[in-house]
């Protein structure tokens, strides 16, 4: 659905009874254009609380992050859109569950509905969508209502229970759909790691299950992987590209000590991993997001490896490349400076309008006394042009963006 520019409004005059009037007095004036809308989530340091801002407009040069209608919240890890609603996985007082918000007319943040419980999610449309709920069951899939909000049914995977695991469930890191399937990942894992970090197996595993009857049809395997994506975030970690394969991004997170960090497929028309291809980052990387348009792909890795202690997972060390599949070359993104992690912020590589938008943070961290000082030198989006990026806008203040996106109707 794409938002309409203008709006017009016509206002229509009494005609004058008056002999020889020019039709020159009948005069129409177009309304004051109605601008897009658009979210900036941000925090006031890295892993903190934080703002959701409603902004009329694509922001250019120097933004603030809250204005006088900003909502705070008590957690603000990403957030992801669908259409004009907006989706994060806690509500503005910080409980764990899959929140949904509106933007009023005057730019203030409406509550629309909290489903606690909900970790993972997935809204598949208007009216459908899936969500993992623990609380009822591991290797449930829970359905409801994405309009209302409510509960409407699971979808019981209890059959695919393998005996001696300690920890099993079913789309704690993705819950994912392509032409009428839903892929969800199988963890395998631990009591005690409750299935972050702790992959028994060198092997991915996804449940496939048809959307339209519910049914389980088969499960899928990846050899020589541990895991995909990291179910702690509003950063999905799994992409649909615009030549309609389901792209997943195994983060080397965990047990795989950022070593194979891949993206892997499966492609259009298809039902099972594509073993012809894969992407392997360099190690001491962490794949966790790309944009795939045009023959390309668009992702993040770090210019110097990852320590396996994550001591320097913070740090501004990460570069943009942009991977062409026919050469199945990679080249650098020049004209923006080395930047953050992109992990939480499902909009990091972003399209808007047709146009690729790139995520930059970059600080520097200083020790003052026993103390450590991160100054932030610059936190905004750029715009790329070809294998050049130019700066668009940045946020004035201390903190980190954690998610920007464009409303639709």
């Amino acid at each position: 659905m794409k938002a309409a520019l203008f709006k017009f409004v016509y206002f229509v005059f009494a005609a004058s009874m008056l002999a020889g009037c020019s039709s020159d007095n009948n005069t129409e004036e177009p309304a004051p254009e109605e601008k897009d809308k658009f979210i900036l989530m941000s925090t006031t340091s890295r892993f903190d609380a934080g703002f959701i801002t409603a902004l009329d407009g694509f922001p250019a040069g120097s933004v603030k992050n809250t204005n006088a209608k900003t909502l705070q919240v008590s957690s603000a890890f990403g957030f992801r859109t669908f259409g004009k609603w907006l989706f994060s996985r806690s509500n503005a007082a910080g409980d764990a569950g899959l929140q949904k918000f509106t933007v009023n007319a005057d730019g203030s943040l409406k509550d629309e509905g909290f489903i606690s419980g909900s970790t993972q999610f997935l809204v598949l449309n208007e009216t459908s969508g899936y969500y993992l709920d623990p609380t009822r069951g591991t290797l449930k899939i829970q359905k409801f209502n994405p309009a209302t909000m409510l509960r409407t049914g699971e979808i019981d995977l209890s059959a695919l229970k393998k005996a001696g695991v300690e920890y099993q469930a079913i789309g704690q890191h993705t819950i994912a759909a392509k032409e009428g399937k839903l892929y969800l990942g199988i963890t395998y894992g631990t009591t005690t790691g409750g299935g972050y970090g702790d992959d028994l197996y060198n092997t991915i595993e996804f449940a496939v299950v048809d959307i339209a009857t519910d049914k389980y049809e088969k499960t899928i395997k990846y050899d020589g992987l541990r895991s995909i994506g990291w179910g702690s975030s509003g950063n999905k970690m799994w992409s649909i590209g615009d030549d309609g394969a389901l792209y997943l991004y195994s983060t080397g997170l965990g047990k795989m000590s950022f070593e194979k960090s891949s993206i892997i497929r499966i492609k259009k028309g298809e039902t099972d991993f594509d073993k012809e291809w894969i992407l392997t980052a360099p190690n001491g990387n962490s794949l966790v997001m790309a944009l795939i348009k045009g023959g390309r792909l668009y992702y993040e890795m770090t210019s110097i490896p990852l320590k396996t202690d994550y001591s320097n997972l913070t740090a501004s060390i990460f570069e943009y490349y942009v991977y062409d599949f026919a050469s199945r070359q990679s080249t650098k993104i020049t004209g923006l400076p080395l930047h953050d992690y992109a992990y939480a912020n499902e909009q990091a590589i972003t399209e808007i309008d047709g146009k690729v938008y790139l995520w930059v943070r970059n600080g520097t961290v200083t020790t003052v006394g026993n103390t450590q000082v991160t100054t932030v030198n610059e936190d905004g989006y750029y715009v790329l042009d070809g294998t050049n990026a130019t700066s668009v806008f940045k946020v004035d203040h201390d903190g980190t963006i954690q998610g920007f996106a464009k409303l639709s109707d």
